[in-house]
């Protein structure tokens, strides 16, 4: 065994080690430009998500006579008055609340510890115990320490780190503008790379990856709205401080898929044990109402026409996507997923129905020689009883014997090749 495999391998000439080589850099290199190019990538792709969950309101707007470019500024420019009047209203309550939270945060810590450690449960007084005695945060004797940067470099990195921002944000609102005036052309253009009989197969899953993907954003949108709106009320009705900061911490994470509503709730929680332990119950269960809520009423409406992704594909994407592109990766985990999803269950089907029309044609040649297999017989049969058909002539029987042994001879040849096939 050992010396045929040896054999085989020396047996490669140099052509053939040469373009296995190139093979596997190949595929290195490609997977190494992927990944370097990951923060294009991505960006290119959130582009596509919003220019894809933009395109209907530009398609209603064109069947009213306004052009596509005119349609996508018009609805940038109500995207941008809706953010500006929103901040406006509530950023200086935003802000002070923020603020508080932040300046209180120690305190909570320390509350929460110490609700851990006198509890009567001897599992809750063991993570007590075990947590640091102190919420870690930058304070005035940590700045004079060495080991931190001076303020001028810590300026210049938040100054860089607000320009990246802007800089890729602006590059999103761009390529989304191009893709949702010209997106068809760029997917009618990639259709030519492809074969004629392939065409029609990659153009459908296009139109249902985009059909899928704008559903998915828009009404993950809507309800995060809706999810925040509720929780704000939840929060106000518990009597929670900072509660527009933890609400639209809680519309936030509603995007995240599997674990975001979970996280979401964390911040209120730790609040309110650090305020009333009654109170911290009363968001669990306002978290739970809310999220039966929205299983059982909200998401069946809003989104009905969006994807259904494997849980487990979620998951996984979820894990690698969040690793690679942080808190961003996360959001955008399950149209991922959803894309992957679509790209296996259309391989999977297509397979599935190549070996069906396989196996309909086998039964179907089956059938035949089924059928050639009577034939014969019922020629046997009238040539022993039927006297005009001893009358013909030798050679016209014979041909009629040889047609139909030939037939089953040609049915039979195509039975095998198909099943070498």
């Amino acid at each position: 065994m050992k010396s045929s495999q040896v054999e085989e391998v020396t047996t490669w000439t140099t052509s053939q080690v040469v373009l296995a080589t190139l093979f596997v850099v190949s595929v290195f290199l490609i997977f190494w430009l992927l990944y370097s190019l990951r923060v294009v990538l991505f960006l290119f792709f959130v582009a596509i998500v919003i220019g894809t969950a933009i395109r209907p309101a530009v398609d209603w707007l064109h069947r009213r006579g306004i052009s596509r470019s005119s349609g996508i500024i018009i609805i940038y420019i109500l995207i941008a008055a809706l953010l500006t009047g929103f901040l406006a209203m509530i950023f200086p309550l935003l802000a002070d609340q923020a603020t508080g939270i932040s300046r209180n945060l120690p305190q909570y810590y320390t509350d929460l510890r110490g609700a851990l450690i006198n509890s009567g449960n001897r599992l809750l007084q063991n993570i007590g115990w075990q947590i640091p005695s102190q919420f870690f945060l930058l304070t005035s004797r940590d700045l004079d320490s060495e080991k931190v940067i001076d303020q001028v470099t810590q300026t210049f990195l938040y100054t860089n780190l607000v320009l990246k921002g802007i800089l890729s944000t602006l590059a999103i609102f761009l390529l989304a503008y191009y893709w949702t005036q010209e997106g068809n052309l760029v997917l009618r253009g990639l259709l030519r790379v492809f074969p004629p009989q392939r065409k029609k197969e990659i153009r459908e899953f296009m139109q249902l990856a985009e059909t899928k993907i704008g559903g998915y954003i828009r009404g993950q949108g809507l309800l995060s709205i809706v999810i925040g709106l509720a929780a704000f009320t939840a929060y106000l009705l518990i009597g929670l401080p900072y509660t527009l900061v933890l609400a639209i911490f809680a519309g936030v994470m509603e995007m995240v898929p599997v674990f975001g509503p979970a996280l979401g709730a964390i911040p209120a929680f730790l609040v309110a044990v650090s305020i009333d332990p009654g109170k911290a119950v009363w968001v669990v269960v306002a978290t739970l109402a809310i999220q039966m809520l929205e299983n059982a009423v909200l998401v069946p409406r809003i989104m009905k026409n969006a994807m259904g992704v494997n849980p487990i594909m979620v998951l996984l994407s979820l894990i690698a996507f969040s690793s690679v592109f942080g808190f961003a990766g996360a959001l955008l985990a399950l149209p991922l997923a959803a894309i992957i999803q679509l790209l296996v269950s259309r391989a999977v089907l297509s397979a599935a129905e190549a070996n069906k029309q396989a196996h309909n044609k086998e039964m179907a040649i089956q059938a035949l020689i089924d059928e050639n297999q009577k034939l014969m017989q019922i020629i046997y049969e009238t040539s022993n009883r039927n006297a005009s058909f001893q009358d013909l002539p030798e050679t016209d029987r014979l041909e009629i014997y040889n047609l139909a042994e030939e037939l089953n001879q040609a049915l039979g040849q195509v039975k095998e090749q198909g099943e070498k096939l």
